[in-house]
Formats: C-alpha cells, sequence, structure tokens
C-alpha cells in the first residue's frame, strides 16, 4: 500500500468555534439558508423535507475545515459534486478572499446555485456546469466535496490535474473501507467528529494531499 493514513479525533471545541464562526456570518449565511430553501421549492437541491435548522446545520458542518486550518494555504478551491451550494458558498462567504468554482455535472443545480450566487452578490465564486473531469484545474488548487463522490472515483476522475489538497466530507467507517482500495501515492488523514451529537455521528472529514 503506498498511502499513508493519520486518524485525528476532533473535539467539541471545534464544532463551538464552527458554530461561532457561523455567527460571525450569520446575516449572509442566513440569506444564504433563504435563497437555498427558495430555489429548493423549483429544483431539488436538499431534501424537501428536512427543516431549515438542520440544514443550517449542515452548514455549520461545513465551515469546520476552516477552523481546523485546513484551507488557509490554497487561494483558489473548487467544490465538485456542489448541488445546492454545500460546502463551497458557505466555505465562499468566510474564506471571501479566496476564489471558489461551483462544479456539478447537473446543468439545472448550476442554474440554482448561479442564482443563489448572484443573488448573494458573492463577486469570489464562479460556477462550472461539467464533470470534473473536464476541469481544467490550475497547479495548487484545492477541491472540496461533501458526500458527492467515493474516495476512489473522485481520485480517478482527477488522476491527471494538479490539485494539491482534496477535503471529503464523508462517513468514517465508510471512508476507512474506501481509503482500502486507494493504490495512489496519497497522504490521507482521517479526522473523526467526537461531539457528542446526533447530527455528527460517525462523520468526518478526509483529506487527501499529494
Amino acid at each position: 500500500m503506498k498511502h499513508s493514513i493519520k486518524e485525528i479525533t476532533v473535539n467539541k471545541n471545534i464544532l463551538r468555534e464552527a458554530r461561532e464562526l457561523y455567527q460571525k456570518n450569520e446575516p449572509l449565511l442566513e440569506s444564504y439558508l433563504d435563497e437555498l430553501l427558495d430555489w429548493n421549492q423549483k429544483i431539488n437541491l436538499v431534501s424537501r423535507s428536512v427543516s431549515r435548522e438542520t440544514v443550517r446545520e449542515h452548514v455549520v458542518h461545513s465551515l469546520i475545515p476552516v477552523v481546523l486550518g485546513l484551507m488557509g494555504d490554497i487561494e483558489e478551491w473548487i467544490d465538485s459534486g456542489t448541488g445546492g451550494g454545500l460546502p463551497g458558498i458557505p466555505l465562499s462567504i468566510v474564506l471571501n478572499e479566496k476564489t471558489f468554482w461551483l462544479n456539478d455535472n447537473v446543468k439545472k443545480k448550476v442554474m440554482a446555485v448561479s442564482g443563489i450566487v448572484d443573488a448573494l452578490g458573492l463577486e469570489n465564486v464562479k460556477t462550472l456546469p461539467k464533470s470534473i473531469s473536464l476541469v481544467g484545474l490550475k497547479t495548487g488548487t484545492g477541491i472540496v466535496t461533501k458526500h458527492a463522490f467515493k474516495i476512489g472515483d473522485l481520485l480517478r476522475l482527477t488522476k491527471k490535474k494538479p490539485w494539491k489538497k482534496i477535503i471529503m466530507w464523508k462517513g468514517i467507517e465508510g471512508a476507512k473501507e474506501e481509503i482500502k482500495r486507494i493504490h495512489s501515492n496519497i497522504e490521507c488523514t482521517l479526522y473523526s467528529f467526537n461531539f457528542g451529537e446526533e447530527f455528527y455521528e460517525g462523520k468526518g472529514l478526509v483529506v487527501l494531499e499529494k
């Protein structure tokens, strides 16, 4: 096996910091929730049975890599399989000095997130309606993706691309099984959430670096 794996347990202080970061950016993040839930009535972006409170927790969930210090070293990020803009739009709001591309191969979803971006006035965000395999990445780009790909599939689709870091929101046990099937020369870190809250049970982050 060519890749190395490191496991880190993340305690509840990180969740507290992510919620504080949400509060600091609350007006724009709450406007994002308004736009997302409005568009969701027209195009299925998130489950229509889910509450606003749960969607808000998904936004907090999206901010965890920021408080873990995982995103400061890269200036341009692509959110692949963005769907309704998670995690890319919340990240672009709290990291407004960085450039974010929202990428999905479902064109109507990209139309929706383009509308959301315009409504929020996010000048650091652009959209890409195509497969990640067809996107020309700049050297050193970071990739974020929330429950959109299996690890091996994303690595295959981006095999020849000059990305620097991939951050994936995953269930930890499933991620461990997926990692066993990776045969690339990749450094892998698993961040397992130990928050004591049902929403985060079994969840974590997978960070891949070349």
